[in-house]
Order: structure tokens, then sequence, then C-alpha cells
């Protein structure tokens, strides 16, 4: 099993199939990369989950860009489940999953996040810069319908934008039945004081400190043990996780994700981008499994929590220790 020096197991793979998009959300942070040209053949993607899985890798998510506008992810995913023990999720922006939830679960995938950042369709017009949310919202029952349980619905917290939202979205997540992902906007250190982050970046920490209080069970998500609370609304269960990362070091401290960009680049923290390795070394035709095994070696010792303990007050960490 593959582990850094700081004892942390890298068990679970993030692999960035595109970088297009049919939605053009501002606040994205595109996995930490840029829009690229060119993109990894499904052979290639392959090769690296199938190395990856040797070592100890046994959830694969693949993301984007939007990774349903590949042509050919349903057939990823098949080759996928006969590689990986553990759970084969995506993260998607939903407007495909009427036609491809079915296929999608019958391939393998266990399960799907669904980005959903308004519950108003100006406001989401607004953040997407797309009139779709009808689209979202028929790919979320899609979804359940297809079995790809839990269905989460990822809602990134913005400032003046739809932190009003929040608790309609609570309310929502109860009624039909989805976990909800609060997530916090985040940047790296050096945009902490940008415009755009003062602008828009909502505190998670009140909103956590006021679940915490009214759930009545709180759980934690393995990866980053981010807090999962089960909240009373109107006779039914609201599930709400809580992803809040900036100035966390627990979130850091249980990370156990690698990140795989769509060049083929392993990348170990969404945060940084000085310390990529290539997956297949100087040469993609030439590479053999043993040189994408020892590009995994090379970038999990690159590997270290972005956010550490001594930086950060107690107080910010709240309930994940609680």
């Amino acid at each position: 099993m593959l582990e850094d020096s700081f004892a942390r197991p890298v068990t679970s793979l993030r692999v960035q199939v595109n970088t297009t998009c049919n939605f053009k959300c501002f606040f994205c942070h595109m996995e930490g990369t840029g829009i690229q040209a060119n993109q990894m053949s499904a052979d290639e993607i392959l090769r690296i989950i199938r190395v990856a899985s040797r070592l100890g890798v046994n959830k694969v998510k693949f993301t984007g860009g939007e990774p349903t506008l590949r042509s050919d992810i349903v057939e990823i995913v098949r080759n996928t489940r006969s590689l990986v023990s553990g759970e084969i999720s995506m993260t998607t922006n939903g407007t495909r999953l009427k036609t491809l939830a079915p296929q999608l679960k019958a391939a393998g995938l266990d399960r799907i996040n669904i980005s959903m950042h308004s519950i108003d369709p100006s406001g989401f017009e607004f953040i997407t810069g797309v009139d779709a949310l009808d689209n979202v919202v028929e790919g979320i029952k899609a979804a359940q319908e297809a079995g790809l349980n839990p269905v989460k619905v990822n809602f990134v917290a913005l400032h003046g934008i739809n932190e009003d939202q929040i608790w309609k979205m609570i309310e929502n997540s109860a009624e039909h039945n989805y976990t909800l992902q609060i997530i916090e906007y985040e940047v790296p250190r050096e945009l902490e004081n940008s415009e755009e982050y003062t602008k828009y970046h909502y505190p998670l920490e009140p909103l956590e400190l006021e679940l915490n209080k009214m759930a009545k069970k709180v759980e934690h998500n393995s990866l980053h043990d981010r807090p999962l609370f089960f909240i009373p609304v109107s006779g039914k269960t609201a599930k709400i996780e809580i992803v809040r990362p900036m100035h966390n070091y627990h979130f850091c401290d249980n990370c156990t994700r690698m990140r795989v960009t769509s060049l083929g680049e392993l990348k170990p923290c969404l945060m940084r981008s000085d310390n990529y390795t290539s997956a297949f070394g100087p040469s993609r035709k030439k590479a053999t499994d043993a040189d994408i095994e020892t590009a995994f070696v090379t970038a999990t010792s690159k590997r270290e929590p972005y956010w550490r303990k001594e930086e950060v007050n107690e107080s910010q960490v709240l309930c994940n220790t609680s």
C-alpha cells in the first residue's frame, strides 16, 4: 500500500477524464488544472487505474470538466469495475443523466455526485451560465431511479449569491432523499486576500456548529473525516455533509486521495501546482506498468498536508473532532 511520510495511505484515485464542460461556473477549480486540448485515451486511464489498484487503491472517482461529455465514459466505467474492488463514483453536473444513469449503473458505477449550486432558476443560470436547472433536477431523479445511491448533491456556498438558499436546500434534500454536500469555496493561500475570494467566501463554521446541535446523529466520511449530520426536517431526515477544507488541518490529516489530471499527471494536492509527476514518464508510448508504479511512489513521496496543525487555530476544526 502507498503511504506518504505523514502516515497517510493513498487508497482513492480522483481521475479527471476531460476538461471540457457545458457549464461555466465561475468558481470551478477544474481539479487544479486549466482547460486542455488533449486528454488521456481510455486505455491510458485504465492503465493508471490498474497499476493504482495493485498498489492498494480501491476507490475511484471520475471527474472533469464534465465526464459525461466523453463518448466512451460508460466503457471506461465498465472496464474500471473489473480493476477496482471498492467504490466507483462520479462527479457530474447531471445534465446527461436522464439517458446515461441506467447505463452507468449497469456498467458498474456505484454512486454519483451531482452539482446543483442553486435551487432558484435565475441564481442557477447566474452561477452556471446556462438555463439547465430542470435538467439537473431530472438528472438527480434519474440517478436515484437507476440506483446510484446515495446520490450526493454538491452545493458550493457563495456569499451574496446562494447562502440564503442553504436551508431551502436542506429542506429539499429531506424531501427528495439525497445527501446534500455543502462545500466551502476554497482557494490557495496566495489568493485568500483576492477580491473574488473576499467577495464570495461564505464561512461554514457557524452552520457546522448549528447542525451539530440539531443533529439526531453524526457520522463521519472516511475521506477527510468529514462530518455527516442527520437533521430532522418536517418529519423526515436531511443528510448534510460539510466539506470545509480552508485552514482545516484535520481535513488534510485524513486525506487518502491522489488526483490524476486529464493529461496523465499525478497531482498529490488540489491546492498545489508545483509537485506534479507524469504517470507515464518522458515517453507515453514506451511507458511500462513499472514506470507508472514508480511514478505513483514518487508522487506519494511529494504528498504533504496543505494545512498544518501548527498553522491553524484549534477553534477552526470544530465538529470534525467532536
